[in-house]
């Protein structure tokens, strides 16, 4: 599917799915590590030039993106919307790109490796039945107890029912922090927050 798949294994059913962070890695790999995990979709298309994005300081702020666009700026951390190719089948996905004197590090996620694909929200239909698959909404800002965090709120059909999820990536002294819960929405109390803002979701299809 798209991103954070991250494209995509669905929770709980095929392991044709996952988050897609562009989203999450394999049912199996996620039950038994107990945390999801986005499953990083590698692109068969030709790698392209990146584009720039400006930050709210004025900085440049180099990618390797196409379509790429400044979502929001989150204790240090550029949340960036884009894709990885053209011409090619991927849906735009979240990157989180760490800001640094040197604006051409490469993402990073809690563990100082290179960033996965996160989902980027909206509803979802697979390529093939064209029936609806995943429903996504994402909110950026303070959307954890007040503390900067991303919030994935998901719905992905399980044979003829829909099994909820959250997905939450908030940002403390030491870099992001991943948290993931199943069948519940524990988080979805602070999407009332006003500085909780919710990126207007697509409409797609799920990735091949």
């Amino acid at each position: 599917m798209t991103a954070h798949s991250p494209i995509t294994t669905l929770p709980g059913g095929s392991t044709d799915y996952c988050f897609r962070r562009v989203t999450w890695c394999s049912r199996a790999v996620l039950f038994s590590m107990k945390v999801v995990l986005p499953l990083l979709l590698l692109s068969l298309a030709l790698p392209v030039l990146g584009e720039d994005i400006q930050l709210s300081n004025q900085r440049v702020l180099k990618t390797d993106l196409v379509e790429a666009r400044l979502i929001s700026e989150l204790s240090g951390y550029a949340i960036i919307a884009g894709r990885s190719c053209i011409d090619c089948d991927e849906n735009p996905s979240i990157y989180i790109k760490k800001i640094t004197p040197d604006t051409r590090a490469p993402d990073v996620n809690a563990n100082g490796h290179e960033s996965d694909r996160y989902t980027y929200p909206g509803q979802y239909r697979d390529y093939m039945s064209k029936e609806i698959v995943e429903k996504t909404r994402m909110f950026y800002g303070r959307c954890y107890e007040n503390q900067p965090a991303l919030l994935w709120l998901s719905e992905y059909r399980e044979a003829e029912k829909w099994v909820k999820t959250e997905y939450l990536i908030v940002f403390g002294e030491r870099g992001p922090e991943y948290r993931y819960n199943e069948d519940r929405q524990p988080s979805i109390f602070y999407i009332e927050n006003s500085r909780c803002v919710e990126l207007p979701g697509i409409t797609a299809e799920t990735e091949p």
